[in-house]
């Protein structure tokens, strides 16, 4: 908890700093254009719930994503995403790649503090490491994600962002015997990140 609030605190002070010396951005109502994005940020609570699901330690997390505001407070976007987290208890390193569709609303698109709500379908491959005695193995599975966050227009075209998300990919199977692994993986994660959008 000491280091999600941490790393909560260290994103929100660094998305404040930034706009001094940027220029007054223009309302995002009627917003029409393509943008990229990328984030990154600190992982907690990873594990797999199930049969010798494998528990880690906090771990760290890039994204990079291409997306379309529609102009009504709806976004849309395609995203991949690397997670890695230290292994605990013996167990290996966990890995995720993942890809995903994902959807957001913008509320107040024309503040200066956007907050917004997303969720994401895809697919991800779940790796947990080789530590010499524990479960290990890989599976590619159904994964879907929870977003929510704040963001902040610096000028017309660049925006800061900070927000929590929720990683899911349920049925991960691998190993064999009495080191079958069978369950759920889910981690949580917080990220700083910048937009850029095209146009405007």
């Amino acid at each position: 908890m000491k280091s999600l609030i941490l790393a909560a605190a260290s994103a929100a002070t660094l998305l404040a700093a930034v706009p001094a010396a940027a220029q007054t951005a223009a309302p995002a109502g009627g917003d029409n254009s393509w943008y990229v994005r990328g984030d990154a940020g600190a992982t907690f609570s990873g594990r797999i719930d199930g049969t010798n699901g494998p528990r880690s330690d906090n771990g760290w997390t890039i994204d990079a994503g291409v997306g379309k505001s529609f102009g009504n407070g709806w976004r849309a976007e395609g995203q991949i995403l690397y997670l890695d987290n230290s292994g605990k208890s013996g167990f290996g390193d966990q890995k995720v790649v993942g890809g995903f569709a994902n959807g957001y609303y913008d509320f107040l698109p024309d503040s200066q503090w956007r907050p917004f709500l997303g969720a994401g379908v895809g697919i991800a491959q779940v790796k947990v490491d080789d530590s010499g005695t524990s479960p290990h193995g890989d599976k590619t599975t159904f994964a879907y994600q929870l977003h929510a966050g704040i963001s902040h227009p610096f000028n017309d075209q660049l925006t800061g962002e900070v927000a929590y998300h929720y990683l899911g990919a349920p049925g991960v199977k691998f190993d064999t015997g009495a080191k079958r692994v069978d369950g759920d993986f889910g981690a949580s994660l917080v990220t700083v990140g910048l937009r850029y959008k095209f146009g405007g």
